[in-house]
């Protein structure tokens, strides 16, 4: 009997134009109600709007973003980043973020006592007294601003100006909520009916994040990247994240210096301790420029930061010069620029245009502190530094084949270069001619991404998932070492560990043992595509993890290993585990999504709510009900009370202006809240998809978990600048006292629950490179997993 096919024509046979008029006439109807209670009082409001609006306007500079209704989270892919700084809270504006270091955000010296992202130089009224909110005129550049509403304070709580108390008193009667604004869009949300501020805390939390394990490798846009200490351990990259893994121990150790993308690295020859790491553009105010660090292993100190406000898109490749005194960057700029950088001087002593096309690589000649060569989209180029002068003469291919690129090199026991290139050739050069000594046609099928040198033998590894052994001195083949390509990919790069090879490969992760023995994977992560789909099991301290390279992984958090890898058939977005565990709901971008048997992958049912991408998935707290959220507006409501049947659906929630972010189901079951990417937050009967459309009656109403990024509880979590899409991700630990988020800006940031207080301060943590789109705190609240959408990592991290 073949799965069933849910179409979206089908959950629903009433009329949804009949649904959506009426839904309007009731919104009406409490529009005119507020109105008319409001009418002594709308003059005096629209005067204060007007001239605080004046005001802005007279401050402000124009932005260069031009407002829309929503961003689509698809849009944050490949090359989609956000240029601005991570604004921050408070009711003066402050132009720069907080710093980070070591995953803490700094106190600013101008307050010893508070961080910026507080509202620390904002005082805090009397009680019994409701103060006037000040206003900000604080803006995030490439953002619309925020307007100022004319407000109220209560209970002491002074608010910023996208967050400001207000009373909706009708009547005569004082009823006091939230006011939210996100890119001049208004939210009201309610308080609970008894709720006081008495013990609300605003400071951040006294706990912080510390990154446990750091999963997957860089291997995907990376090559060469992989490289053995005297102490066998591997030093390789991921996100953010310098990584040093030990393979005896299954420990890892992290350099978190960086701000972004970390792109190339590079271990000093003089001073194995000593490594160079070169990333993209970033977003911290004072080092987001793309540059060079230059760190311990085991200090983790910083000894330079290199190239900063003269490296324009980000650094391609660094090297260390033999004697370790000097560093080469390549500048992934239109001139693909070579500087070369003195470490004690932290300076650039010499620079010149290094190709009209691509440079992909560049290393110093063996013994030679002023020598050295690059190499690219058709070229190779042999330097001579003197002074300040850089001198450069390309390398000669002559009978031999050009290739497109050449995308590898190294250099034999004797000090010849020796290259690799797309053609799948290798060639030993002579580099005092510049000319090609000896050649190997066709030693691989397609690109050569990287060579790795043992005594007199040549190891390398290519596009055809093989690893090939050839004599340096003639380069004959010896031997060859196949890995199955439909699970690893091509070959990325290679190191030797004593005996040991350890390969990285195309899908992040990274393989370890003799060469022709069968591997073992010692690191696994997330292939093609961006990475957004996480849920935390309910009772074992494991979670999933689909991404949109088809892959499902469920993990072990204790052993930071897969428990179980499944397939699905399309690229996955979202997933839910049932109440018990026994199911995984994985969603995809299509609009198919499937029930899996947790322990084994089997596929129970399939489903397709609507054409479009799946963002949010959910079951009800009982199991009796699953919610999907598409990216076509809607929520699909289906009856799952026997868990491995087929689901039946009974509703789908319509009145939604555009895709669904996230949501959550009440501890009964019986109501649904959801938000969307226009930053709406609705309420919806879970037995039949009915909307709910007072908010205020859904106040006392308590959620199983908060997921969605709106409403009382969450307010606190806005900064002055954000706009609704910045904040991808939202969870509340399960004793109710932490408050996890994920942001644009590459930042886990860690506040108090519940987050009401617009004073509310918060602390950040930085480990991913782009937009991270997921966060969850694991059983038992002691540690949080993250995902990075575009670098497609996953971090855990520990609450210290």
């Amino acid at each position: 009997m073949e799965d069933p096919v849910v179409n979206a024509n089908d959950v629903n046979d009433f009329d949804e134009e009949s649904v959506k008029i009426k839904e309007l006439e009731d919104k009406i109807s409490e529009l005119e109600s507020t109105l008319k209670s409001k009418d002594e009082t709308i003059t005096s409001l629209q005067s204060e709007v007007e001239r605080l609006n004046t005001e802005i306007k007279s401050r402000s500079v124009p932005s260069k973003k031009p407002a829309s209704a929503a961003s689509d989270p698809k849009s944050k892919s490949v090359g989609a980043k956000k240029t601005s700084t991570r604004p921050t809270s408070g009711a003066k504006a402050v132009p720069k973020p907080a710093p980070v270091s070591n995953g803490v955000a700094k106190k600013p010296a101008a307050s010893p006592s508070k961080r910026t992202g507080s509202a620390a130089s904002r005082p805090k009224s009397a009680p019994t007294k409701p103060a006037v909110a000040k206003s900000s005129t604080g803006k995030k550049s490439g953002k619309v601003s925020n307007k100022v509403e004319m407000t109220k304070g209560i209970d002491g709580a002074a608010g910023r100006s996208n967050l400001t108390w207000v009373d909706l008193g009708v009547a005569g009667q004082k009823e006091h909520a939230v006011k939210l604004m996100l890119r001049g869009r208004g939210i009201v949300c309610y308080p609970p009916t008894d709720f006081t501020m008495d013990g609300i805390v605003s400071e951040k939390p006294e706990e912080t994040l510390k990154i446990n394990w750091v999963y997957g490798y860089r291997g995907r846009d990376s090559q060469d990247n992989i490289f053995c200490l005297p102490s066998n351990e591997l030093l390789y990259f991921q996100a953010a994240v310098g990584v040093i893994y030990n393979p005896a121990t299954r420990t890892q150790r992290f350099y978190q210096g960086h701000n972004d993308d970390i792109r190339c690295i590079a271990l000093n020859p003089a001073n194995p301790s000593i490594v160079a790491t070169g990333q993209a553009a970033g977003h911290d105010e004072k080092e987001g420029d793309p540059h060079v660090r230059v760190w311990n292993c085991e200090t983790f100190e910083t000894l330079a930061v290199l190239g900063l406000g003269s490296l324009q898109r980000g650094v391609g490749s660094v090297s260390f010069s033999p004697d370790g005194s000097k560093v080469i960057a390549v500048d992934e700029g239109n001139d693909h620029t070579i500087y070369v950088y003195d470490i004690k001087k932290k300076s650039a002593i010499a620079f010149q245009k290094g190709h009209q096309d691509p440079v992909l690589g560049a290393e110093f000649l063996p013994g030679q502190n002023s020598k050295f060569v690059t190499y690219g989209k058709g070229h190779i180029i042999f330097w001579d530094q003197e002074g300040n002068k850089l001198n450069k003469k390309s390398g000669l291919f002559e009978k031999h084949p050009k290739p497109r690129f050449i995308t590898s090199l190294a250099f034999t026991d004797k000090g010849e270069p020796i290259t690799g290139d797309s053609n799948g050739n290798l060639f030993l050069w002579n580099p005092n001619e510049r000319k090609i000594s000896k050649a190997k046609v066709g030693a691989h099928e397609g690109s050569i991404y990287s060579i790795a040198v043992k005594g007199d033998e040549v190891y390398t590894g290519g596009q055809d998932c093989k690893v090939k052994k050839f004599k340096s001195a003639d380069l004959s083949s010896e031997d060859t070492w196949e890995l199955d390509s439909a699970t690893h990919g091509r070959v990325k790069a290679l190191t030797f560990v004593g005996e040991d090879l350890a390969v990285g490969t195309y899908n992040n992760g990274m393989l370890f043992g003799k060469f022709g023995d069968q591997p073992e994977q010692i690191i696994f992560g997330h292939g093609a595509g961006d990475l957004w789909g996480g849920a935390e099991h309910p009772s074992e301290n494991t979670f999933a993890t689909v991404g949109q390279d088809k892959v499902v992984y469920i993990w072990d958090a204790e052993s930071h290993t897969p428990k179980h890898i499944f397939k699905v058939e399309k690229p996955a977005q979202a997933c839910c585990f049932s109440p018990c565990g026994s199911v995984l709901a994985v969603a995809s971008t299509t609009g198919e999504w499937w029930v899996l048997d947790s322990n084994n992958g089997l596929i129970l049912s399939s489903y397709k709510s609507g054409p479009e991408q799946i963002d949010a998935i959910s079951y009800s707290p009982d199991g009796n009900c699953i919610a999907v959220g598409s990216h076509d507006n809607y929520v699909y409501l289906f009856e799952s009370s026997n868990l491995r049947a087929d689901y039946k659906p009974i509703g789908k929630c319509a009145g939604h202006s555009s895709f669904i972010t996230h949501l959550d189901f009440s501890d009964d079951g019986k109501v649904l809240q959801t938000t969307s990417g226009d930053y709406e937050h609705l309420f919806w009967d879970a037995t039949n998809g009915d909307q709910i459309t007072s908010t205020k009656d859904m106040r006392d109403v308590n959620m199983a978990t908060y997921t969605c990024t709106l409403g009382f509880p969450v307010c606190g979590i806005w900064p002055v600048g954000y706009d609704g899409t910045d904040i991808n991700s939202l969870s509340k630990s399960h004793n109710s006292k932490l408050l996890v988020t994920a942001d644009d800006f590459g930042l886990v940031n860690l506040f108090r629950y519940p987050c009401c207080d617009p004073a509310a301060e918060w602390s950040s943590f930085r480990g991913h490179s782009a937009h991270v789109t997921k966060v969850r705190f694991l059983r038992g609240d002691k540690e949080v997993f993250s995902l990075g959408g575009r670098d497609q990592s996953i971090i855990q991290w520990g609450i210290c």
